[in-house]
């Protein structure tokens, strides 16, 4: 559990310390791609509910392994929250995608039954159907709710890679990374700032409400879902 936490910190830094990250800007004009098969299984299984820095991870062994029972017990609440309000990310975040592409032109189709290692993009993609120009490939390493630290508020948060594929030969038309609402600005990837609509002040005010926290993370991911289509505009 404690290595799942740490993962989960590595994650919404991502890299503040690295070498700024370089984009593959998408030129539209060039490649003339006009039907995209959208991945599918790009989100991980469980939102988080992740407090940085909290009271108990800082005494020892001890206080780390009552820390990441804290976390995941929030976690779990949250997460059983959004089953009740019957909140469907996986199906929010695709359908948000396919009306953004069809308002700038494309036509998109979903292809499903396709699983993926969670948090990454794919290092093959499979035939297409006949017609299709480009694989779209979005990647999901994140997608919840963050607290910067003991007694801050609860914001949602995600974080996204986004790819276009050639799919004649594979190559790559388009790529970035999108975080809304990251722990420290990154060089290099696109930021989005949390709506102040969805602030929660602590975990009883997350689980008070389920249908307005299904909402803040829904509202986060269709501007994560908007900005990804603007990049093939």
């Amino acid at each position: 559990m404690i290595k799942k936490i740490l993962g989960i910190a590595a994650i919404l830094s991502l890299g503040a310390c690295a070498s700024p990250y370089v984009a593959t800007p998408y030129d539209r004009a060039a490649h003339n791609v006009q039907s995209i098969t959208m991945m599918d299984d790009a989100l991980p299984e469980k939102a988080i509910a992740y407090e940085v820095a909290s009271v108990g991870s800082n005494f020892g062994l001890i206080g780390a392994l009552v820390d990441a029972g804290i976390q995941a017990s929030r976690q779990d609440a949250v997460n059983d929250a959004l089953i009740g309000a019957k909140f469907d990310a996986e199906d929010k975040l695709e359908t948000r995608l396919v009306s953004a592409l069809a308002g700038h032109g494309y036509k998109v189709a979903p292809l499903t039954d396709q699983p993926r290692a969670k948090r990454d993009l794919l290092e093959t993609y499979p035939a297409a159907a006949e017609g299709v120009d480009a694989y779209l490939d979005v990647s999901v390493t994140h997608y919840g709710y963050m607290s910067s630290g003991a007694g801050q508020p609860f914001r949602p948060s995600v974080g996204a890679e986004v790819r276009l594929v050639k799919v004649s030969d594979r190559s790559t038309l388009m790529e970035n990374t999108i975080v809304y609402n990251p722990l420290t600005p990154i060089e290099g990837v696109i930021t989005l700032p949390p709506n102040p609509q969805y602030v929660f002040s602590n975990r009883a005010e997350l689980l008070e409400n389920p249908d307005r926290l299904a909402a803040g993370i829904e509202d986060a991911l269709n501007q994560v879902a908007d900005t990804a289509a603007r990049l093939l505009q």
